[in-house]
């Protein structure tokens, strides 16, 4: 008996702490055994990622570039969501990527709050979750257009239906037409998501959830010296 798909399913996207890390991304594969498939190009509302195989049946790394100098990985699978955890551990574990808490502190106490919204928009769990929809709710009523728009850019990113409200808002009450313009598009394309059309995003926890800015500086010098041995 032939055994079907399980349909898609992919980890959350682990925002690297670096912009254009594919030389790092390269070495991680090397150390991990994935392997190059194929480049799949950008169009409308889609980044352009590289494709990896993994080594595990079904199971994808996928790497992504995205205009704002944010770069990441997400593990897909087509064979359900068992594998997953073990690819996102191995992905956590050689390139320490942003933690959950540490996307959060970024928007709270970071230098530059607008990036930090756009990088935690990305790199949000696959469910809408509370801490991060009350700093994108928050941010979307600042006293600063640039966060307000950062905020709402980060509301689309994380196809979170729960964002609409907050968008409808403040597309009807914010003062600047700008700002209500790109609200209304963000609700409208948010509104217009199908989740079932794509890949459900299982939520694997953070191998360091305290925090892991240390551990990164290892890491990359680790993956330094793979490069300059490549």
């Amino acid at each position: 008996m032939v055994t079907k798909p399980a349909g898609r399913h992919r980890t959350r996207r682990f925002i690297l702490r670096q912009p254009r890390a594919a030389a790092e991304v390269a070495a991680a594969a090397q150390l991990q055994g994935w392997t190059y498939v194929r480049e799949v190009p950008g169009g409308e509302g889609r980044m352009p990622y590289v494709v990896l195989d993994s080594g595990w049946p079904g199971i994808s790394v996928l790497y992504f570039e995205h205009d704002a100098g944010l770069c990441g990985i997400v593990a897909d699978s087509v064979l359900g969501p068992e594998a997953l955890g073990t690819i996102a551990t191995a992905v956590q574990g050689v390139l320490v990527p942003w933690m959950l808490t540490e996307l959060l502190e970024e928007i709270d106490n970071g230098p530059d709050r607008p990036f930090a919204l756009q990088r935690a928009g990305l790199g949000a769990p696959g469910q809408a979750d509370p801490a991060f929809l009350a700093r994108f709710s928050a941010a979307a009523g600042d006293a600063e257009p640039d966060v307000r728009v950062a905020s709402m850019l980060a509301m689309a990113d994380t196809g979170w239906p729960e964002c609409v409200p907050v968008l409808e808002q403040a597309a009807r009450t914010d003062g600047d037409p700008a700002m209500r313009e790109l609200a209304t598009k963000a609700a409208e394309l948010l509104s217009a998501t199908r989740p079932e059309g794509g890949a459900v995003t299982v939520d694997v926890p953070d191998l360091f959830p305290g925090g892991a800015a240390h551990l990164h500086a290892i890491a990359m010098r680790e993956l330094a010296q793979v490069i300059g041995d490549s």
